[in-house]
């Protein structure tokens, strides 16, 4: 009868996230953490079942599967969905009554402030590190329960709570493996797509920019020769400077789209990014000053990765000077550089208009942007350069709220 229980308590737990990374979540884009609703209500829904339907060992004893949705709570769900599976959790525990509530308090709480602590830190890691992190808090909390059976004596219940919790293990192991594995499936769809996109504009690029920048040159210099004349007028002199003004910004414009065309294979070298980063804020002061906007830096020092310099300016500048344009006269702009595990982390942070999720969805996509003034194609050669050094970019921003942008590159001691 108790093996009935426990394929139960097994079913319960794995079936949910299944039919969640099948029919729930968003095919288009990879798995977000963050308050999600749907997700939320599925683990609450796990809690409750793992708990109204426990195994009954032996008189006073009940064993369930609990811990795997407190646990993916806060590694995949977030803050929010975390504190919502502990409150359901105890407030139910409280609700059975019985024996044992102020040690499931007890251990529950201190397992939320460990999670709590890898919870920012956890997308970071590899997934070695990531089943290193879920099983040393699992067993750790398993192991506060064995403590409390020896020390009442209660020495009959230690071999099947540690093959129940073996089998619970297994089943945290399998849910982590199933949402890392879509998780990376997705990633990689979306940079395919991404690839796809910058492949068709790089072909456009170097088959019309060459044939098109020659004759603007020419004609460029004739007008500058033009200019030099002296038989022209004051008005004359002025109509040719504004040709030559939006000559050189369409010479701007097939420029960038000549950086798509080129492959990014300069030569990477040991690059201090804290460096980088405050050369990079410094350019960018004079130009910040203008439109009367603060920027403000937290930098740890010496970090470094394998980069090129001009790219990771050009990165940098391209981010901050979007930052800047976002908002209007007035406002801050954050600079966060940090090691997490073995990454470097830099966040960018304005306090602008911000995007709705449909413009979230298409930054970086070529042609797209969010400035009157923009070509679309700024962004595009960020996200490119970034993925030439082995790095990400994660971008989250709402309407009226500001926009941050998190730059990730692996570490290079």
């Amino acid at each position: 009868m108790e093996l009935i229980y426990v394929l139960t308590q097994i079913l319960i737990v794995l079936f949910p996230i299944f039919v969640y990374q099948l029919f729930f979540n968003d095919s288009n884009k990879p798995y977000k953490k963050g308050p999600n609703i749907k997700l939320t209500l599925i683990l609450l829904v796990m809690v409750l079942l793992t708990m109204s339907f426990p195994v009954r060992f032996s008189e006073g004893y009940i064993y369930d599967f609990r811990i795997v949705p407190f646990i993916i709570a806060f590694l995949y769900g977030g803050l929010i969905p975390g504190l919502l599976t502990l409150i359901t959790l105890l407030v139910f525990r409280f609700y059975v009554g019985g024996e044992g509530f102020y040690h499931v308090l007890i251990c529950y709480s201190v397992a939320t402030v460990i999670l709590l602590y890898y919870m920012n830190r956890y997308d970071a890691l590899q997934m070695k590190k990531k089943i290193v992190v879920v099983s040393s808090v699992f067993w750790l909390m398993t192991f506060t329960l064995v403590i409390t059976y020896l020390n009442t004596k209660e020495l009959n219940q230690i071999p099947f709570l540690l093959f129940y919790y073996f089998l619970s293990w297994v089943c945290l192991l399998m849910g982590i493996y199933t949402i890392e594995n879509v998780n990376q499936k997705r990633t990689i769809d979306l940079e395919l797509q991404r690839a796809e996109k910058l492949n068709v504009i790089s072909q456009l690029a170097a088959s019309v920019a060459h044939e098109v920048r020659n004759p603007m040159t020419s004609v460029r210099g004739f007008l500058q020769l033009l200019k030099e004349d002296e038989v022209i007028t004051v008005t004359q002199n002025n109509y040719i400077t504004i040709a030559i003004d939006e000559l050189d910004h369409a010479q701007a414009i097939i420029n960038d789209y000549l950086s798509l065309a080129k492959p990014h294979n300069e030569e990477k070298t040991l690059l201090n990014l804290s460096n980088e980063v405050k050369k990079a804020i410094e350019l960018m002061t004079s130009f910040s000053t203008i439109f009367d906007i603060d920027i403000k830096s937290e930098l740890e020092e010496n970090l470094c990765i394998q980069g090129n310099r001009g790219e990771v300016k050009q990165v940098l500048i391209n981010i901050i000077k979007n930052g800047i344009e976002s908002m209007d006269m007035g406002g801050l702009l954050y600079v966060k550089l940090y090691k997490a595990a073995d990454f470097v982390f830099i966040e960018i942070k304005d306090t602008g208009k911000g995007m709705t999720e449909s413009q979230l969805k298409k930054i970086g996509t070529p042609f797209y942007t969010t400035k009157e003034k923009g070509t679309g194609i700024g962004m595009t050669i960020t996200y490119q350069l970034i993925q030439s050094m082995r790095g990400s970019i994660r971008v989250e921003s709402k309407l009226g709220k500001g926009t941050t942008f998190t730059i990730t590159f692996p570490i290079k001691n």
